[in-house]
């Protein structure tokens, strides 16, 4: 992996045209990986070309399949290049591939349910590494839904710290109320920002890579991962090398996420691959070890959840003037989806519970914290000490 060089000199006038321009001259090649979601991909990659006409647009078909391959071939629009991987390799070794494929000095990897908000977004990502030579990858904000109004949460990075503290939270109800306030505040410090804005990692869903941050021999993902965990190995490679990253609000994309059941067990296999190898000395670890501990004991009462009879809940008067709604899968909130507004009804849309998949949705409505809230306010006014209680409610999954 390359070191990073010495951040540019100050903006001079002018230069951001200047910048616009070598943007738009940059290379930059698009990798997405297909099994047996051809018509997914077609539309990904057609908004991609849409979103930047002249990107390279490099499909590696992984379904080892001679119908879905050709399905794919039908479907790809003019200009998106099919590449036959032979096997299902995963996603990462899948992305790898096109990597090689390419020689482009910015590659973005895209999800085959992500959609890119254009025209500029591919533009804007390129122009943000160019802006800033301490950046190795980017990535556009991301929503839920074709309204842009339910945030995707950041990206987060797996330590052994972080193991020890979701295991703690999930025992001791004490500790998950100062748990909720920090995850609540790095979310809300995402979802309002507007500009570049540093992240410890980036989701693998929609990021894009300058290539001269790996050395020449160098791959992205480590093919020891075959789906899940490989984004969070690269990004935590990238900050040892020190590299940073970064979300840019001007870039936008929509990723239809789901909270498919099929996912666990990929996700508990990468999860351990990850952190063998970068906490080899596993239970003897002392976070890895006091996680562990924890983990054998029952789990505790988290916050009473409020059953709802339909997929809204009326907002106190005081909160009216601005309120942020979260919604999880995990009585933890920890990842969750945030929709920031103002009114007196705040709702559940059929595009939030259909990606909860059938399980339990977990939700819970606060008004805006003081540090967060727009000048006038009523929340500027309230202490620390005294924040008013938020609403915890659930939707059972069907």
């Amino acid at each position: 992996m390359s070191v990073p060089a010495h951040p540019p000199h100050p903006t001079r006038p002018g230069a951001g045209h200047a910048r616009a321009a070598q943007a738009a001259d940059a290379s930059v090649a698009a990798v997405l990986v297909n099994y047996f979601s051809a018509p997914d991909i077609a539309q990904a990659a057609q908004s991609v070309l849409q979103d930047a006409p002249g990107t390279q647009v490099l499909v590696v078909d992984n379904s080892a399949n001679a119908a879905e391959h050709q399905r794919l071939c039908a479907l790809l629009p003019p200009g998106a290049q099919a590449l036959d991987a032979g096997a299902n390799l995963g996603f990462g070794r899948g992305c790898n591939l096109g990597w090689q494929a390419s020689k482009a000095d910015h590659v973005f990897f895209v999800n085959p349910d992500v959609q890119l908000l254009g025209p500029g977004c591919i533009p804007t990502l390129v122009q943000a590494l160019q802006a800033d030579a301490g950046l190795a990858a980017v990535a556009p904000r991301q929503f839920l839904d074709p309204r842009c109004q339910w945030h995707l949460p950041p990206a987060w990075l797996p330590t052994a710290l972080r193991a020890w503290v979701s295991e703690r939270v999930q025992r001791d109800a004490r500790h998950a109320p100062r748990l909720a306030r920090a995850a609540q505040a790095e979310n809300l410090r995402l979802w309002q920002a507007r500009a570049p804005i540093d992240q410890r990692a980036l989701s693998g869903s929609a990021l894009m890579l300058r290539r001269s941050a790996l050395a020449p021999d160098e791959l992205p993902f480590d093919p020891q991962f075959f789906m899940y965990y490989e984004d969070s190995d690269l990004c935590l490679r990238l900050r040892r090398a020190g590299w940073r990253m970064a979300v840019v609000p001007a870039a936008r994309a929509i990723h239809a996420w789901r909270n498919a059941p099929h996912k666990q067990p990929l996700m508990e296999q990468g999860g351990q691959v990850y952190f063998q190898k970068h906490w080899p000395a596993g239970a003897q670890h002392p976070w890895l070890a006091r996680a562990a501990q924890q983990a054998s004991r029952p789990a505790s009462t988290l916050p009473a959840w409020q059953p709802l009879s339909q997929p809204w809940l009326d907002v106190p008067p005081a909160w009216h003037s601005g309120w942020l709604l979260e919604a999880s899968p995990s009585p933890l909130l920890q990842p969750a989806i945030g929709l920031l507004a103002a009114g007196a009804r705040a709702s559940l849309p059929p595009a939030v519970l259909q990606a909860i998949a059938g399980a339990t949705l977990y939700a819970r409505l606060s008004p805006l914290p003081p540090s967060h809230a727009a000048p006038g306010h009523p929340s500027a006014r309230w202490s620390q000490t005294a924040l008013p209680t938020p609403v915890h409610v659930c939707w059972p999954g069907s």
